[in-house]
């Protein structure tokens, strides 16, 4: 049995991770600037306090070299919000 791509409809993947990272920065932005109209308080930290995602940065030292390496993404909840809008505009467009 032949195993099948997704269908895209035509548009190209490297489209879809485009709209996802633009549509990442974009909501950190906008998460950003809307959180100084909003006063202290439990709404205020979920909407626009982001979270650490990640891998920690650890160090291995082999004397002669030393590699640094780690992956933390910063996610707050309209980034993600932005990403599900960027993702279904993608498939339905």
């Amino acid at each position: 049995m032949k195993s099948r791509a997704p269908r895209t409809g035509g548009r190209s993947i490297g489209l879809l991770v485009l709209a996802v990272i633009v549509s990442g920065i974009l909501g950190s932005v906008v998460s950003f600037f809307v959180a100084g109209a909003f006063p202290a308080g439990p709404v205020r930290d979920f909407f626009f306090l982001s979270r650490d995602i990640g891998i920690p940065t650890f160090t291995v030292n082999l004397g002669f070299v030393v590699f640094t390496l780690g992956l933390t993404f910063s996610v707050a909840t309209f980034t993600v919000i932005f990403i599900a809008l960027a993702v279904y505009l993608w498939y339905k467009l």
